[in-house]
């Protein structure tokens, strides 16, 4: 991490809006720079300008809020602070600004605003303050507190991270390093001890809670149940030979009631039989008659008729005679009403108290018959409860069948995958080392991609330089056409110049021309030549010879002939020569390109040889990353060899094989679970069949006795049917009462009838003389009609052995009256038989009976017996069930104490082997597992810090601490070589110490952060001149390291000794300037 530029606006003493570049040429050069200044003048501000910008917190003041803000310029209205810092995930611009009402300075303080930017792309990253913090601590990868104890080192906390206690120490450690994973598998072999105890606890506490009976308790309850169930035996068996005797002696004392109810019946049958031979004689001559009953109707209804008119007659002749004969008849059908309705009255007062006796037995009939309904209703509620306990038992039955085929499946697939529980320990294992395959197989892919990646740069790089090497060979080919041009030109000039040079025939054509302009001006000057002497100049050009002057003036022809001929030569020299230039621009031209080209050939053989390396260092790497591929693959293949068709070489697949891996590990604690579970259903389902089979037996034996009861009851019904029926057949009571109201009711209707036609017959009297004389006419006819009649009837009562018609009248019966009869003698002759059937069939029975003699006890002894044998067995049956109950629920418990005590000890060896692992590493806080992991890392920052103190001092060596695995101690070489703590070091050599700490720190980079600036606070006052010296030396050797170092000082000698500086500079009025390299006020 690196601080690259700074901005801020009203923070303390420096007023108004300052930026401050660390990137300046100065500070990247020299590595150190002071930011010196007296004291009070600022120089923490800015230190504290980065915390507020970072982390909206300074070292001295915490955290900056809406309720206090102290850190804001006097009489201001808005401060802010702004950072650029650099991680090794990019570049991150930091914002922290807050300012009062309308801004004014009395104004009352406004929320803070703090927000992270990507500095590149300037795109927001986060812009809730609450949750800026956090972003920033994952981009930086340290907190405040470890921001001010490892990179800035506030005022008066220099020594900080020294005196930190061991906690203190780890956190700051496992910021900078990254070790925090021990800390979570300290945490995780605790936390999973402590799980597997409780599973031990648990196993424990559920064998304590089943209760088992020991051998001694079990023998006594065997003994116990055989002796009972041997009582039981002998009390059923006298049970059995009790009943056997009751319902012997039940069965003679109900033959002889029946046999004595039979001859009180015969008696009272007997006597009605011979009561009934009157009516029998007359039925006999009621039927005898009912055969003239036709012929009689016929006669009767002509002499009716004949009387009747007779009567009218006399009662018209002789009115009082005749109607007094009229009455007398009437009065003798009114006293046959009145007879009868006294026969009917005498009939109902005989057949009341008969009545009362039948209505008691039918009384009886009816009890019995609810007797036998409600037992009945008993037996089949009882048969319900059978039946639905039989259903039951089935379905449990059948339940605990499909349970044990199902338990025999899951054991099954256990013992057949029994290689799968291994998954669950060595499941996180595999799951690590799958993840690496995968790691290395995303490395293998990239580094292949980047092969191909260099393989066609190589290939393309290979035929550019194929293409270069042919356009060099081209170029070639035309610098030669060229040059062999240029040597036919020079051939060509050489020949045309004769071995002269150009500017010599230049120079010739010159003098030609001066010769000619000569010759001119001799031709011109022929007296001036005359006065020239030879060895004297001559006036006009200085020459002390004059050939002209002796008289050989040459042609001026010539002369113009020979320059004509010297411009042919130039001109065509120069034709010659310009196409050389062109030539030799051409032959340039190549030259360069063929330069370029070569250039371009070694760029480009250079390059195929730096990619030929790179794809052999990749092809190196491939092949190292695939020989560890495949030696994790056999590794895991190994470690997976004991399951069964997981994992093949040659179809080797990582992720699917996770998938699989953990479907099976899954499986197995599927079926594990379903197994205890089927287990528990199938010991309830067991349970309840024993339950049920139990339950079963006693409704059985409840049906048995109710079906007795019903069978006792249903025979003493029929007694009472028989006793009814003897008493009044099928004859209904309240019929029979009825009968007889009604019979009285017509017998009384028909008297009031005869009393009211007796009536009528007076009033006739008064009114028969008018029909006097019709009615003699009629009654001559009549008696001749009716005398033809007599005479044939009376022929035929001759014939039926009648003697005379009153006979005959006597013999006569109504049709109701003969059907009664025939109906009586029918059931009497009907009851007589079945008389005589009854009582043999039960004297041979109570013989039968008699003769057996089981039994000398009365029937009250036998039941009292009864009574007593019942209440002892089902005692005794009970005490069997319950006896046999414990037993089961004995062997069962002992049965799951077994279980569980394997389960135990299992669970025991599970507790061991996590308990070994937390004895070396698991803690309750994490810390044990990640001190020792950051005690390497100590080891090693202490090793980097040694390098940094040797630089300064040969005195001090650092040393961990043998009892405390963060503290330190120092060997002073001074006092040969003896050890003390570092506590009590003095001001200056714990500057030392800390700042070698510090340097230390810096050069530890991890994944999480890389130090690369560092600002120190003060703690240069407590050093001499000489460790001052070393120790700048020391911090500016740093920046060979990439590395910034700030040193914030109010010592004099700083200004001497660090060149770099940025000063604050206190000016009136409490406000502060700031100057030096990078640093500049920027102007609102």
């Amino acid at each position: 991490m690196k601080i690259l530029q700074l901005r801020f606006k009203n923070l303390n003493s420096l007023y108004g809006e300052w930026f401050i570049d660390f990137t300046h040429p100065e500070y990247l050069s020299n590595g150190i720079f002071a930011l010196i200044g007296p004291t009070g003048a600022g120089k923490s501000t800015i230190l504290d300008a980065i915390c507020l910008a970072l982390y909206g917190a300074t070292p001295r003041l915490g955290r900056i809020t809406k309720s206090s803000n102290e850190i804001m310029s006097r009489q201001t209205g808005e401060c802010y602070a702004e950072v650029l810092f650099e991680t090794q995930v990019g570049r991150f611009r930091c914002h922290w600004g807050q300012h009062r009402a309308r801004k004014k300075a009395n104004g009352k303080l406004a929320e803070a605003k703090h927000e992270i930017s990507d500095a590149d792309t300037g795109k927001a990253i986060e812009t809730k303050k609450s949750l800026v913090i956090n972003v920033i601590e994952e981009k930086m990868g340290m907190d405040f507190d470890r921001f001010t104890r490892s990179i800035l080192l506030a005022q008066g906390g220099f020594d900080t991270f020294l005196k930190a206690d061991a906690e203190q120490k780890s956190k700051i450690l496992e910021q900078i390093t990254g070790t925090e994973i021990y800390s979570s598998i300290s945490l995780y072999v605790h936390q999973r001890l402590r799980d597997e105890n409780e599973v031990l606890n648990c196993l424990q506490v559920e064998v304590a809670g089943i209760n088992t009976l020991d051998e001694q308790q079990e023998e006594y309850i065997k003994q116990k149940l055989n002796n009972k169930e041997q009582e039981a035996l002998l009390t059923e068996t006298q049970l059995k030979e009790n009943m056997k005797a009751v319902t012997w002696l039940k069965n003679i004392d109900e033959l002889k009631k029946e046999i004595k109810l039979i001859s009180n019946e015969e008696e009272s049958f007997l006597s009605e039989y011979e009561h009934f031979s009157e009516e029998r004689e007359r039925l006999k001559k009621a039927l005898k008659a009912s055969e003239l009953d036709g012929k009689y109707a016929l006669l009767n209804e002509v002499r009716n008729q004949l009387a009747e008119e007779q009567q009218s007659l006399n009662d018209e002749e002789t009115q009082l005679p005749s109607l007094y004969l009229d009455a007398s008849k009437k009065e003798a059908l009114l006293k046959q009403a009145e007879q009868k309705i006294f026969e009917v009255k005498n009939e109902q007062k005989i057949l009341v108290p008969l009545l009362q006796k039948v209505r008691s037995v039918d009384h009886q009939i009816t009890d019995k018959m609810e007797a036998i309904r409600h037992c009945n209703d008993a037996c089949k509620k009882i048969s319900e409860i059978i039946l639905s306990e039989e259903d039951q038992l089935k379905y449990y039955k059948t339940n605990y069948h499909l349970l044990q085929q199902e338990f025999n499946a899951v054991e099954t697939y256990l013992h057949q995958h029994q290689a799968d529980e291994w998954l669950l320990s060595g499941y996180a294992g595999i799951e690590t080392q799958l993840e690496r395959l995968n790691t290395i197989q995303h490395d293998i892919t990239g580094k292949k991609t980047e092969k191909q990646v260099c393989i066609s740069r190589f290939d393309t790089t290979k035929q550019a330089l194929k293409s270069i090497n042919e356009e060099i060979k081209h170029i070639s080919q035309k610098q030669s056409q060229v040059e062999h041009s240029i040597q036919l030109k020079q051939q060509e000039l050489e020949t045309l110049l004769n071995g002269r040079l150009v500017r010599e025939y230049l120079a010739e054509r010159e003098a030609l021309y001066r010769e000619m302009v000569l010759l001119q001006k001799i031709s011109d000057l022929e007296s001036e030549r005359a006065s020239l002497e030879d060895g004297k100049p001559c006036p006009l050009c200085g020459a002390k010879h004059h050939p002209y002057a002796m008289g050989n003036i040459p042609e001026k022809n010539e002369c113009e002939k020979k320059i004509a001929d010297l411009s042919i030569l130039i001109e065509k020299t120069n034709l010659i020569v310009e196409d050389l230039n062109k030539q030799e621009q051409i032959k340039l031209k190549y030259h360069n390109e063929q330069v370029e080209a070569e250039k371009k050939q070694i760029a480009l053989s250079g390059e195929c040889q730096q990619l030929e390396k790179e794809c052999s260092v990749i092809n190196t790497q491939l092949s190292c990353w695939i020989q560890e591929y495949e030696d994790v693959k056999q590794s895991i293949c190994d470690k997976l060899k004991p399951i069964d068709n997981i994992v093949e070489l040659q179809d080797f697949n990582a992720s699917e094989l996770r998938i699989r891996l953990k479907e099976r590990m899954k499986n197995w604690q599927k079926q594990k679970q379903k197994k205890e579970i089927l287990a528990q259903q199938k010991n309830d389902c067991e349970s309840k069949v024993k339950t049920i089979t139990a339950i079963l037996e006693t409704h059985s034996l409840s049906l048995k006795e109710k079906q007795v009861e019903l069978s006792k009851l249903q025979v003493e019904l029929e007694t009472l049917k028989n006793e009814r029926h003897v008493l009044f057949g099928v004859k209904k009571a309240d019929q029979e009462e009825q009968r007889l109201t009604e019979s009285l009711a017509d017998a009384e209707l028909s008297e009031k009838q005869a009393r009211t036609s007796y009536i009528s017959v007076q009033q006739q009297l008064r009114i028969s003389e008018s029909r006097i004389s019709s009615l003699k006419t009629q009654i001559t006819n009549k008696k001749s009609v009716l005398n033809k009649k007599a005479y044939e009837f009376k022929a035929l009562l001759a014939k039926s052995l009648f003697p005379d018609e009153q006979v005959f009248i006597d013999a006569r019966l109504s049709i109701e009256a003969r059907n009664k009869l025939q109906d009586k003698e029918h059931e009497l002759e009907r009851k007589r038989a079945e008389l005589e059937h009854k009582k043999k069939d039960r004297e041979v029975r109570l013989a039968t009976e008699v003769r057996k003699s089981i039994t000398s006890l009365t029937l009250d002894q036998l039941e009292s017996q009864q009574k007593g044998y019942d209440d002892t067995f089902s005692q005794l049956r009970d005490n069997i069930a319950e006896l046999k109950h414990q037993l089961t629920e004995n062997s069962e418990a002992r049965e799951r104490v077994k279980e569980k005590d394997n389960e135990i000890e299992a669970q025991k060896n599970e507790c061991l082997r996590w308990q070994n692992l937390h004895t070396l590493i698991g803690s309750v806080d994490g810390k044990k597992y990640r001190n020792f992991a950051q005690g390497l890392t100590f080891e090693r920052m202490v090793s980097h810090a040694n390098r940094q103190l040797e630089k300064m001092t040969d005195r001090y060596l650092l040393i961990r601490d043998e009892k405390e695995p963060l503290a330190l101690n120092v060997i002073d070489n001074y006092q040969a070589g003896e050890e003390r703590s570092t506590k009590n070091l003095s001001g200056g050599e714990s500057f030392i110490v800390s700042l070698s700490l510090a340097l230390g720190l810096s050069h530890m980079a991890s994944k999480n952060v890389r130090v690369d600036s560092l600002f120190l606070d003060e703690g240069f006052g407590s050093l001499d001149e000489e460790a001052l010296d070393i120790a700048l030396e020391t911090l500016a050797g740093l920046q060979q390291e990439g590395k910034l170092i700030g040193v914030i000082s109010h010592v004099t000698a700083l200004k001497e000794r660090i060149s770099s500086q940025i000063q604050v500079i206190p000016q009136t009025g409490g406000q502060s300037v700031i100057s030096g390299y990078g640093c500049k006020k920027v102007l609102g």
